[in-house]
């Protein structure tokens, strides 16, 4: 009975304990009353069964607490080896527990943090932020999170972004914290660089007039930056970002290039290219724009990624450039020149005062001659030749200066020079207009000289009949056109200017006129077309 008492009492807290307590109460209660042999081997028979019931429940019971005690290895393990740091807080914010993570996060052991306040490994300027964390853990259900600067055991810090939720207790002793704290130095140290480098990328491209454009054709988007819409004259709300709308601000005549440039061709290719655009103010700017194609988020489609520089600023300096060395070219070509007409002028005038006169009175002694002396026929030729000289000197002294253009004006003076070089078998016909008599007299100069190149080279070189000069102004635009029927010119005008000196000499005149020159010849006869603008000032004139 003994050991039926022991039992019962290790089994009261089990169903099948209270049965057998209630058995062994029977035996108690009758005591004093005689119980038969059967009525104990049944009351034995319960017991066992009883008993067989309880081990097999404490079979049972060994088996679910080593599934337990698995799962909590397991849980241990996945906690000290998670790459997060957990905390568990009590309600002062006491460490009350740690994983592996969090201890090699602080740099140091667990003896060291354990019933520590967690606010010791928090920098001085970010407990505030941390007190704030806290109370919206107090007054939510809702997970909080925060970013904060730690303090390490080795006295150095780091950044990190600590999540928490609270576990709340009738007893506010109870209240418990869970934290997870995760190291984002690193990452913050890659904000950080990155930002500098856009920084530094920003005033760079600011610093260069330098903005930066994206073109998706596919999808007809143009995305520019904030320097870029300056560029253009734009505010963000202006432009609805539509390529066909950028279009609009490309100048007509760059217009072609542009979208051949920014159209794919299923592989990538750089861009380099310059274009005119007009602002919304109306100004035109000259715009580089260098870049590639790249791969589109659809891989089967590329769109255009660059930079876009205002160089307007850049081709005003070079063309000023380019005006003073075209400016130079024509100081030294009109000293050139003028020193050429000065000492043609000069040869004329020693030719018309000396030879001429020399020759007049040779040919009147021997007039005087003839008549008295009745000599044989010598002195006809004699006067002949002299007639040949004296038409000679004429020629070259007019050639050199002609007297007809200072005396009486262009008009009269390609019309006599026509008239002076027509014959028999060569005919110069002309039609001038009288305005052109208004140029400046360098300017007529020039063209006197041209005229007068064109023609010789139409009676010396392509054996031409006959030769037409027009000369017409139409407000502030001049027109020569010098057209022949002869053989015309053998070979490339290039070529042409490097051998002639003739040529050459056209095409600098035509240079200081700011002029253009164009030829076309063929077997039937040679064109050529000089046009230049006449609303040069008094100043700029005289300096050519």
């Amino acid at each position: 009975m003994k050991d039926w008492n022991e039992f019962a009492k290790r089994s009261t807290t089990s169903s099948i304990g209270k049965q057998a307590e209630k058995i062994l109460r029977k035996f108690d209660a009758s005591a004093d009353v005689s119980i038969s042999r059967d009525e104990v081997k049944v009351l034995l028979n319960e017991l066992q069964v009883f008993r067989l019931e309880l081990e097999m429940q404490n079979d049972e019971l060994k088996v679910s607490y080593q599934s337990l005690e698995e799962e909590r290895a397991k849980f241990v393990s996945l906690y000290d080896l998670a790459p997060v740091g957990y905390f568990i807080l009590d309600y002062l914010g006491h460490i009350t527990d740690v994983n592996q993570r969090g201890l090699d996060l602080l740099k140091i052991s667990k003896n060291q943090v354990i019933m520590k306040r967690f606010q010791s490994f928090i920098t001085t300027d970010s407990w505030e932020d941390f007190y704030s964390f806290l109370y919206k853990m107090q007054n939510s259900d809702s997970r909080q999170s925060i970013e904060m600067k730690l303090q390490l055991g080795n006295n150095e810090f780091t950044y990190a972004r600590v999540e928490g939720i609270i576990v709340q207790n009738i007893v506010p002793s109870q209240v418990k914290y869970y934290i997870a704290v995760i190291d984002i130095k690193e990452s913050r140290d890659a904000q950080i660089n990155l930002l500098a480098t856009k920084d530094r990328l920003e005033m760079t491209l600011k610093a260069s007039s330098t903005g930066t454009w994206t073109v998706d054709t596919s999808k007809d988007k143009v995305y520019f930056d904030d320097y870029s819409y300056a560029i253009f004259g734009l505010k963000p709300w202006e432009f609805d970002g539509h390529l066909s709308s950028f279009y609009k601000l490309v100048h007509p005549e760059d217009l072609d290039e542009i979208k051949e440039s920014l159209r794919t061709h299923g592989k990538e290719k750089e861009i380099n290219v310059e274009f005119k655009v007009f602002t919304k103010a109306g100004q035109l700017k000259h715009i580089l724009s260098r870049g590639h194609e790249v791969d589109n988020a659809n891989k089967d489609e590329k769109c255009f990624a660059g930079i876009l520089m205002d160089i307007t600023e850049r081709k005003r300096l070079s063309q000023e450039a380019d005006d003073l060395r075209n400016g130079q070219q024509r100081l030294i070509l009109s000293a050139t020149l003028m020193a050429q007409e000065n000492e043609r002028s000069a040869i004329s005038n020693a030719l018309h005062d000396s030879v001429c006169q020399i020759l007049y009175g040779i040919k009147l002694n021997l007039q005087n001659i003839q008549l008295k002396n009745d000599l044989n026929n010598a002195f006809v030729n004699i006067n002949q030749l002299l007639d040949q000289a004296i038409q000679e000197t004429r020629q070259i002294s007019y050639e050199l200066t002609p007297s007809v253009l200072k005396d009486f004006g262009f008009t009269a003076g390609i019309k006599e020079m026509a008239q002076r070089l027509t014959t028999s078998s060569f005919e110069v016909k002309t039609n001038i207009k009288t305005t052109a008599d208004l140029l400046h007299p360098k300017v007529q100069l020039y063209l006197f000289r041209i005229i007068q190149e064109l023609v010789n080279n139409s009676i010396k070189h392509a054996n031409a009949s006959r030769a037409e000069i027009k000369v017409h102004i139409d407000q502030h635009l001049v027109k020569i056109i010098v057209s022949d029927d002869g053989g015309g010119f053998q070979g490339n005008l290039d070529d042409l200017l490097r051998k002639g000196s003739g040529l050459r000499g056209i095409k600098n005149r035509v240079f200081l006129l700011d002029g253009e020159m164009d030829m076309n010849s063929t077997v039937s006869g040679t064109k050529i077309t000089i046009v230049f603008r006449n609303d040069k000032g008094l100043s700029d004139i005289d300096s050519i």
